[in-house]
């Protein structure tokens, strides 16, 4: 039997994955072969169990070898053991039952007087403990905390860590010897006690008051590591010993955010964490490290307003460095906090934005992200130019559906005038006209007919004329501007309005070649040919009243009759119908082909990078509702229910007739998959609007206390279901009750958002009290639910809040009441 250097040779030689696999299986062989001998040296087995870890890194089966690697731990000699236990470190998991035969080397290495046979047993426990193991040896694991020896002590503490996680019991044992290890000053010794302490905290909740009394003196600790000058053993770079530093600051962290820790705490915590953030200078990642998580800590824990303002300027330190980790890491943490700290993320504006031309993809995501949640009414003009310039030169088409639908969601918020509004509209169309959704077509197109100044209308005209002849080839822009003549064309025909750029004048010639290149179209695909020609009848039969001069009006005739024979049938029903209409009287086509009314405006939405569209507006009309291109995550697309209706994702099957979408479909509420309420319009169907003041009068829902676990937490909010009613012969009454998790927070406009399988009926009764969650309050809602008998309760809710004047949202699922309908 050749060596493992022989064997790795013989391996990368090979000139085929055939010769490969013909070398692999004859060592396999080989060795197991040597197993079987009864009489294998130590030497022999420490070779091909050397053999058998290159197989496992060459990703071949190696648990024939399992138990030879125990065998290997037997020998007395270093070299044997040490292979051994790294063997079985790789080679097994706790899962495998051959692990039993691990405990009694284990047991007996972590009694030898050599510490490194000691630290290599105490490492191998550390990765394969199952919880047996754990029980059986976490004695030998406590002995050596009374050991003189740090590396071992250290060794010790994570290994104890590993045990807790693997037996939470365990952590009664290990608790009592915390006083001790946090005195301790070595480094070493204090890296693994941190560890320990995050193990236990998180294990033991009983355990957690004790575990706090401990931070005045990890605050110690920091405080020395940090005034401590240079020391060669554990100097990075310039900076003192980042991993104890990262490690003490999480603990730190951990600890401060228990219920039981005090303001006398908190102020130290809060001035050592000033004491770090003012002494590490940036530039080094070692720097970076430990600033990173002294961020965190301090926008975690209840900080000082001066000390969140400091973080928010370290993160923007971070932002001028030229390591892209570092800038990414920056924009990822500034999207988190800028709801805590708006006013000091503002002041990094310009590096935000600067960052949007950066060569990185990821950080580009990120900085678009940002720029748009930073935005606001004293920023929008600048913020949306830099975003539009960024949209005109993006190559990224992935990334053009999220930008458009956040320029119409901060346009319709925070716009200063209609004409800035229109034109900032007008500017994204034609430069991603083909990556605007449906339902941004119809919001445009709904704007439109809402302004009420025809001067405005007659300059969104031009500009939209002006776009188009700029470049025809955006399809969404394609449409809008032909919607747009056809509709308000007498507005420009009468006054002899000119394009801006090119200066032509918009006359009936102008409007023909437009009309006629969009029905001879031959850049877009199918589906989308069939809707823009579909909009350019409509909007032929609409001029067809507009146009004064006859030899216009037979123009429009004779392109509507050449499709009167079209292989669409879509288009040729609608052109045949049309036609029908084009040869009645003019009064009569007057009143037929009137101006239509503005429709019930629809709240703009709002996307994320991550793929969930987010509905930021309080209130919906739910007769207007619709499913999204753009929404992944629908609220109703409740899991596991094969009943619900499925998110279209083809552009063009949601947009087969947007002039329906503009006014919805109030006279058929079961096509409406989010009403949730399986059409019932006598019933309170609308599930989205539930502080309603002016639907029902509140009233006020005596509820007991909570006294149960909340359903949903985070650290703004707590959301519990609790049953008033014992579901039976398919109904059902709950109360949703919703509190406050933070005492100073300012949490207002609070709206829940609760939906149910089609297959069942949702009845919501009137908030209790106001929407607003300040000073301790709480809200209660009453909730009754009909649906089939012996049917599961189910829930998708979304809460919608404002925390500290920034918008927030939170959607989860609720199906944890037992008992069915």
């Amino acid at each position: 039997m050749g060596s493992l250097k022989t064997f790795i040779k013989n391996v990368r030689k090979s000139k085929t994955i055939a010769d490969e696999r013909a070398v692999i299986k004859k060592e396999s062989a080989s060795i197991r072969t040597s197993f079987r001998d009864a009489g294998l040296d130590h030497t022999t087995r420490r070779i091909n169990i050397s053999k058998l870890l290159y197989l496992y890194i060459l990703g071949e089966k190696t648990h024939f070898g399992q138990v030879e690697c125990l065998k290997l731990l037997a020998s007395p000699r270093f070299a044997d053991k040490r292979l051994g236990y790294l063997a079985t470190t790789l080679l097994l998991d706790e899962n495998q039952e051959v692990l039993t035969l691990l405990t009694n080397s284990l047991d007996n290495d972590m009694q030898h007087p050599n510490p490194f046979i000691v630290g290599i047993a105490l490492c191998c426990l550390g990765s394969v403990a199952s919880a047996d193991l754990a029980r059986d040896l976490h004695g030998n694991v406590e002995r050596i905390f009374t050991s003189n020896n740090p590396y071992l002590k250290k060794k010790a503490c994570f290994v104890a860590a590993k045990l807790v996680d693997r037996d939470p019991d365990l952590a009664e044992t290990f608790m009592p010897k915390i006083d001790q290890l946090i005195g301790e000053k070595s480094p070493s010794i204090l890296l693994g006690v941190s560890r320990l302490i995050q193990a236990i905290y998180d294990a033991s909740p009983e355990s957690r008051p004790a575990l706090v009394k401990t931070v005045p003196r990890i605050v110690g600790h920091i405080k020395r590591v940090v005034s401590t000058g240079y020391l060669p053993d554990y100097d990075i770079l310039g900076v003192t010993d980042p991993f104890l530093q990262v490690s003490l600051l999480s603990t730190l962290r951990t600890l401060a955010m228990d219920s039981t820790c005090s303001e006398k705490y908190l102020e130290e915590i809060n001035d050592i964490l000033t004491q770090v953030a003012s002494n590490i200078d940036t530039g080094k990642n070692p720097a970076h490290a430990v600033l990173y998580e002294c961020i965190k800590t301090i926008f975690t824990i209840r900080s000082d307003q001066s000390l969140r303002v400091l973080g928010v300027n370290l993160l923007g330190k971070f932002l001028s460095s030229k390591d892209n980790n570092t800038k990414y890491v920056a924009l990822n943490t500034l999207l988190t906090v800028i709801s805590i700290e708006p006013q000091a993320v503002q002041r990094h504006r310009s590096t935000i934005v600067s960052c949007l031309s950066d060569g990185d993809i990821s950080i580009r995501r990120r900085a678009l992200e940002l720029s748009f949640a930073i935005l606001n009414e004293s920023n929008v003009r600048v913020l949306v130019r830099e975003i539009l310039q960024f949209l005109e030169n993006c190559q990224d088409n992935e990334l053009k559906p999220y930008i458009t639908s956040q320029l119409i969601y901060v346009s319709d918020k925070f716009s200063p005038n209609q004409k800035w509004h229109f034109d900032t509209l007008t500017r994204m169309l034609r430069s991603a006209g083909s990556d605007v959704s449906s339902e941004s077509v119809s919001h445009i197109l709904a704007l439109i007919m809402q302004c009420k100044d025809t001067e405005l209308k007659k300059h969104v005209i031009s500009k939209l004329v002006s776009s188009w002849l700029h470049d025809s080839t955006q399809f969404c822009l394609s449409l809008v501007t032909i919607w747009t003549l056809g509709e308000y064309g007498d507005l420009v025909l009468e006054s002899g309005i000119y394009t801006e750029e090119t200066e032509k004048v918009i006359d009936d010639t102008l409007i023909l070649s437009i009309i006629e290149s969009g029905i001879n179209n031959t850049t877009f695909t199918e589906s989308e040919t069939t809707l823009l020609v579909s909009y350019v009848l409509t909007a032929i039969i609409k001029l067809s009243i507009k146009f004064k001069r006859p030899e216009s009006i037979e123009r429009l005739r004779v392109i509507l009759n050449s499709k009167t024979h079209d292989t669409n049938l879509e288009i040729q029903t609608r052109a045949v119908e049309y036609k029908e209409i084009f040869t009645q009287d003019l009064q009569l086509k007057k009143g037929i082909l009137a101006k239509m009314p503005p429709p019930v405006m629809k709240e703009a939405q709002t996307m994320s990078l991550q793929g969930s569209s987010h509905q930021k507006s309080g209130r919906v009309d739910n007769s207007h509702a619709k499913n999204s291109t753009d929404n992944g995550n629908d609220l109703l697309d409740l899991m596991d229910d094969n009943t619900t209706t499925g998110v279209e994702t083809n552009y063009a099957a949601n947009s087969q007739d947007l002039l329906k979408d503009i006014f919805g479909d109030v006279g058929n509420s079961n096509s409406n998959p989010t009403t949730g309420t399986n059409g019932n319009q006598s019933t309170n169907n609308n599930i989205l609007d539930l502080f309603d003041p002016a639907s029902n009068q509140s009233r006020a829902v005596h509820a007991p206390e909570v006294s149960k676990a909340p359903d949903y937490a985070n650290s703004n909010i707590a959301v519990t279901f609790i049953p008033r009613s014992v579901p039976q012969n398919g109904s059902a009454t709950i109360e949703a009750i919703v509190r406050g998790q933070q005492p100073n927070a300012s949490i207002e406009d609070l709206q829940l958002l609760i939906a149910v399988p089609k297959s069942q009926k949702l009845t919501i009764a009137s908030a209790a009290g106001d929407n607003s969650l300040s000073n301790g309050k709480s809200i209660k809602q009453v909730l009754k639910i009909i649906g089939k008998e012996g049917s599961k309760i189910k829930l998708r809710v979304k809460v919608t809040y404002n925390l500290n004047h920034q918008n927030v949202e939170d959607m989860f699922d609720f199906a944890g009441i037992k008992e069915t309908l």
